[in-house]
């Protein structure tokens, strides 16, 4: 952060006793004044502005005013939360709040960032782009929420809530056309079975919009490069949108006392891929090692062209036309959750709730990790009969009990919290050409290819419990703890080509040059595309006991918080205000990697991750209740933080992402959010945020090209690749950037009510602007800056609601300025000096249309 922002943050936060707290732009069409805001971040209902929690809160209302359409959307309006509909070339979400998350999706690794569905926590990156449909409210907790909501909320959490089925008959019915050819669909039917006491609801959507990346042939492609892959495809949508589900609940209203909802949801994701540009980098010292070991002997010879002329040839498309040979082009996820949640009031003792659920997810995709449309670098869940899509199950179980004791003195929450998730399939395959005419001999091909499958058993098991002492009705005091124990078990089957089916007459075989290369005799087109796989080997002929490897992990932890509260009465302008000082404590958790130990060849242990949180809060209402500022100042000090890297795996050769641990960083930052209404029918928000962050201690490795006859330097380890070796050395990775934490968060939102005897009419702008936000994980790519972008967006919106309420019509537009920047991709600099690179949506715009009766 620079010092500029740094004094403004300080200075602003000693005017206003900076803190942390939340903030609910949930103001009706022409409201005079704002109202109270109900959150449920700490398992009960209490004021949004009395709660001691960095919150961002909305209802469907103001989900609707800005037009937030689904979890992605967030990023814009919400300070510290950066998500976008994909990671790498895949539609999975993965979320980050206050610049903590994770990129690494599999189903060994967990997110920093808790998300919850009706209480029901959402444990996989497949189908967590959640459509807002039928939402009754979304709220984002900032910081660590280890105590109530566990492990994996280092970050903090995001709480969907749906709307409940009531007794009156009704619906909801919404539409959505605009450019790129979107068709948005969504409906909601309310229906009252056996009047207050049985009630069902049911709602159904349908999101689809083309892509607006397109893949390209460009003229003057060398004929063996034309003729070696057909799968070039001209033409083709990537980057576009096709998701659609449901949801159906019964409301059992049991007694006066018992309530249960029953909720089944149904969501599916398929479409394409996201499309990557290449983008040439360098000099950069070190990077590009695999280009340079590959290049004249295999790459060269079987294209025409190197690494580099590849990324060249794409990067002269732009950034919406790529060059690609994805077979197939998809990515896909399906998600079916069941819950029951019982709320039962005890009485005058408190309320006990239980929520039981079971999840299952599936996904697949097929990656081009390097961008540069000859098969070099994929992955894919596709294609061969040996791959399948991930399958996991989840099954968890919640009970919490609530009251207050003492007349009221003391409010309390206790609860134990039990999962168990099985990934009994998922097996990707990584194939690498095959390359002919490697070294000058059209019968001789350069092929990588084999199968990882990855089986998971995790289970965990955890008690909390949080109390608040109400001293008086200024002073409060809240103390809370969490216990929780977990196993967890990884299975890692290995699996290279089954070299008597890689050719359709039969004869292929292994080269004597290296076992990386194979011999043809009956020419290239005698290769074999569906060949099968087979288990590693060792030099005696048994199954190579590395090929199939089972490790397991067990740890527990306990994580505990502490808040001082002080409420303020009316003060001069102010209305009403609370100030209070929290230290919390969460942890992220360990596990096993997929990848393997260059020197062991087995799969290896990573830490959990564990965060102290420090924050001091104020929030107020003053003005006659038309202004509403809350903010946060906040210090988290990471031990062990979780971040990837690229590693070389040894059985092939090949890179591979795998995720390691920081032993020490920080990260802090100052949050400001405000709402006013300073004439009738005006309603003005805005949003300011300063972070600052060091990585004070990362050691890593780094993979250089070894040099021919050069003695291997100290601390490296040397590792055969393909007819070369490379070294894999120790680096000093500290005081790099942390990834997706912007240096300064802007957001301004104004809207204008003008009320006619045929209705209101609302127009809206809202202008977003992140600086300094960061997206690489390898050393040249963090080095190099091209994933170090300002991001703007500048969004419109026009609505007529009927005087009856129950018509409402809205032309929008988002991005209207058309700015484009790098959101994602994978960079890949220090292996081939090139850089994928993903783009934002441009700019879209179209109308809605909805009714409600």
């Amino acid at each position: 952060m620079s010092t500029k922002n740094t004094t403004i943050a300080f200075q602003l936060s000693a005017i206003i006793a900076a803190g942390t707290a939340g903030f609910a732009p949930s103001i009706a069409l022409g409201q005079s004044v704002l109202e109270e805001v109900v959150v449920t971040a700490r398992k009960r209902e209490e004021s949004l502005q009395e709660t001691p929690v960095a919150i961002s809160a909305f209802n469907n209302q103001t989900l609707e005013e800005l037009g937030l359409n689904n979890i992605t959307d967030l990023t814009r309006v919400v300070p510290n939360v950066d998500m976008y509909a994909g990671n790498g070339t895949t539609g999975a979400g993965n979320v980050f709040i206050r610049g903590v998350g994770a990129r690494n999706t599999g189903v060994n690794f967990d997110s920093g960032v808790g998300i919850y569905v009706d209480g029901v926590y959402v444990p996989r990156a497949d189908g967590a782009i959640l459509d807002n449909v039928d939402i009754q409210s979304i709220q984002v907790l900032r910081g660590p929420q280890g105590t109530l909501f566990g492990k994996n909320t280092t970050g903090g959490a995001i709480l969907y809530a749906t709307n409940k089925p009531n007794e009156e008959f009704g619906g909801h019915v919404e539409g959505r056309v605009g450019n790129y050819n979107q068709m948005d669909g969504k409906g909601t039917l309310n229906i009252p079975i056996i009047g207050d006491t049985l009630m069902s609801r049911f709602s159904v959507f349908s999101t689809n919009r083309d892509g607006y990346v397109k893949s390209k042939i460009p003229d003057g492609l060398p004929a063996q490069a034309t003729g070696n892959y057909p799968g070039f495809t001209d033409g083709e949508d990537y980057n576009d949108v096709e998701r659609y589900g449901g949801q159906a609940q019964l409301r059992w209203v049991a007694s006066d006392t018992l309530l249960l909802d029953l909720n089944y949801n149904y969501a599916k994701t398929d479409q394409k891929s996201r499309g990557q540009n290449c983008e040439v980098v360098e000099g950069i010292e070190g990077a590009g090692w695999q280009a340079a070991l590959q290049d004249p002997f295999i790459i060269e010879p079987s294209t025409g062209q190197t690494i580099k002329d590849w990324c060249r040839d794409n990067q002269r498309l732009g950034k919406d036309k790529i060059m690609t040979n994805l077979t197939p082009n998809k990515y896909q996820a399906e998600v079916n959750t069941l819950a029951l949640t019982v709320d039962w009031e005890v009485g005058d003792y408190g309320t006990f709730k239980s929520i039981s659920s079971a999840r299952n997810t599936e996904g697949g995709e097929v990656n081009e990790l390097d961008a540069i449309s000859i098969a070099l670098l994929g992955r894919t869940n596709y294609k061969w009969n040996s791959t399948e899509k991930r399958n996991t199950d989840s099954y968890s179980q919640e009970f919490q009990f609530a009251g207050t004791a003492f007349e009221d003195k003391l409010d309390y929450v206790v609860g134990t919290f039990g999962f168990h998730e099985e990934t009994d399939k998922g097996t990707a395959a990584s194939p690498s050409g095959p390359f002919f005419g490697s070294l000058g001999d059209p019968n001789l091909a350069f092929y990588q290819n084999a199968t990882t499958e990855l089986l998971t058993k995790n289970s965990s098991l955890s008690f909390y419990s949080q109390a608040d002492w109400n001293f008086n009705e200024y002073w409060r005091l809240t103390l809370g703890a969490r216990y929780t124990w977990e196993e967890k078990k990884l299975t890692r089957r290995f699996r290279p080509v089954d070299v008597s089916t890689l050719a359709k007459t039969g004869d292929a075989g292994v080269s004597a040059i290296n076992e990386t290369f194979f011999e043809f005799p009956s020419g290239p087109d005698s290769f074999n595309p569906d060949h099968g796989f087979a288990y590693a080997t060792g030099p005696d002929g048994q199954p190579d006991p590395l090929g199939n490897q089972t490790q397991k992990y067990d740890d527990s932890k306990v994580t505990p918080m502490a808040s001082i509260q002080r409420n303020f009465d009316a003060i001069g302008f102010m209305d009403s205000g609370t100030l209070y000082f929290t230290i919390a404590n969460g942890y992220l958790s360990g596990g096993i990697t997929d990848t393997t130990n260059v020197a062991t060849n087995l799969i290896e242990n990573y830490d959990p991750e564990e965060v102290w949180n420090y924050e001091i809060g104020f929030k107020m209402e003053a003005w006659d209740n038309k202004l509403r500022l809350n903010s946060a100042l906040f210090y988290n000090d990471y031990e062990d933080r979780q971040l990837t890297t690229v590693r070389i795996n040894p059985e092939t050769g090949r890179i591979a992402g795998a995720l390691i641990n920081a032993e020490s960083s920080w990260i802090a930052g100052v949050e400001f959010e405000a709402i006013v209404l300073p004439v009738e029918n005006l309603q003005i928000t805005a949003n300011v945020t300063f972070n600052d962050s060091d990585i004070d201690k990362y050691e890593d490795e780094r993979i250089f090209a070894a040099v021919d006859g050069a003695p291997v330097p100290d601390g490296c380890t040397n590792i055969p690749v393909g007819l070369s070796t490379v070294n894999s050395c120790p680096v000093d990775r500290s005081d790099e950037d942390l990834p997706r934490l912007p240096d300064s968060i802007y957001f301004l939102a104004v809207q204008y009510t003008f009320a006619t005897e045929y209705g209101d009419v609302v127009p809206m702008v809202s202008w977003s602007y992140r600086t300094n936000l960061d997206n690489c994980f390898d050393v040249s790519s963090c080095q190099s800056g091209i994933y170090k972008v300002n991001q703007e967006d500048v969004t419109a919106r026009l609505t007529w609601t009927s005087p009856e309420m129950n018509w409402r019509v809205t032309a929008y537009g988002n991005n209207l300025t058309d700015d484009r920047y790098v959101e994602g991709g994978t960079p890949l600099v220090d292996v081939t000096e090139t850089a994928g690179t993903i783009y934002n949506t441009p700019r879209t715009y179209g109308i809605e249309a909805a009714y409600t009766w």
